[in-house]
């Protein structure tokens, strides 16, 4: 998970850009910058920020699991994307989830962080499909690897969450 400014709205302001580059800021460098403003808060990005994103993630797919795929197809997948919002009390907000999120690399961050998110969803997504055949014992532990890999976690189980 991670929150990408919206470029095709803010990309006009004369501010776009001024602080960081196209308006992105890695977690870690989120966590830098509340170290710097809010140091007597004591926020850690991860514990008391991502687990609200989380959470809202779980509650969204939680109300649309029998709508989004009301057939219950099997071997599909969709990649989403989920805009939110931190206020002054550092309270997460959810703005909207995108069925078609924007994932142009407009900067080194989105240049790093888009290809290998899209090469673990097809590593969770697909590999599973299209093991390889027998003999092929480095690809599969190559599989392995990449699965080591990804930053992916689960938020919704069907078998649990509904």
């Amino acid at each position: 998970m991670i929150h990408l400014t919206n470029d095709a709205v803010q990309k006009h302001d004369d501010n776009y850009g001024k602080y960081e580059l196209a308006n992105k800021l890695s977690y870690d460098d989120f966590q830098k910058y509340l170290d710097v403003h809010f140091p007597d808060l004591c926020i850690d990005f991860r514990r008391d920020l991502l687990s609200q994103i989380r959470l809202i993630i779980t509650d969204t797919m939680r109300a649309v699991y029998n709508k989004i795929d009301p057939y219950k197809r099997s071997n599909t997948f969709e990649i989403l994307g989920y805009d939110f919002m931190i206020d002054e009390d550092f309270k997460i907000y959810l703005i909207e989830v995108n069925t078609n999120p924007c994932l142009d690399q407009c900067c080194p961050l989105l240049s790093r962080l888009i290809p290998t998110m899209l090469e673990n969803a097809f590593v969770i997504g697909l590999d599973p499909l299209f093991i390889p055949p027998e003999g092929f014992l480095s690809k599969k532990l190559m599989i392995n690897e990449m699965c080591k890999e990804n930053k992916f976690q689960l938020v919704f189980d069907s078998n649990i969450d509904c």
